[in-house]
């Protein structure tokens, strides 16, 4: 029941006109998968997500987009031109995420053969995190720097109204160059 509605919140996250309502989305999309993990008796992860992710991360953008004021979104047809690259990195994403399982192992992961219940939960998720999973680690990884680099390209804007600092000027001995005179 809880996989559905994280599936189904998911999925007002994307479609959601409104920016609070798609950040309160993601907000029972993180309850809902904490939920989860702690029912399936991994409480470490469940309890982070709900610290990190819930108390940082989705607070934050709700403020932001609060004081931000951020206007409704209109939905045009000219949105649906980017439906064949969507797709297209779509399945690209998809073909990244499914060649570790291709390639490692040639049917299901056998849970209890990976586990080892001689430590707790935390030591268990970090031995399979960098032993077993270490493809999706680094495709996670990948994609975190891919959106990193993405926003800083995005926010980063060239114009003659910059300004920039000049360290060789400031730093130069003569007297007309010094910032301060």
């Amino acid at each position: 029941m809880l996989e559905i509605l994280i599936i189904i919140s998911t999925i007002a996250v994307i479609t959601s006109k409104n920016p609070v309502h798609s950040i309160l989305f993601l907000i029972l999309v993180f309850l809902n998968t904490a939920i989860l993990l702690i029912s399936h008796g991994i409480d470490f992860l469940g309890i982070f997500i709900i610290i990190v992710y819930v108390g940082a991360i989705a607070i934050l953008f709700l403020f932001v987009l609060m004081m931000l004021n951020i206007k409704l979104t209109e939905f045009d047809g000219d949105i649906l031109r980017y439906f064949p690259i969507g797709f297209f990195f779509g399945l690209l994403f998809l073909f990244a995420l499914g060649s570790p399982i291709l390639i490692y192992s040639s049917s299901f992961i056998n849970w209890f053969n990976l586990l080892s219940f001689y430590h707790n939960n935390l030591i268990n998720l970090g031995i399979l995190l960098y032993t077993s999973f270490f493809p999706y680690l680094f495709i996670g990884t990948l994609i975190l720097l891919v959106a990193m680099l993405g926003v800083i390209i995005l926010t980063f804007t060239s114009n003659k109204t910059n300004k920039y600092q000049s360290v060789y000027l400031q730093n130069s001995s003569f007297l007309d160059n010094h910032l301060f005179k």
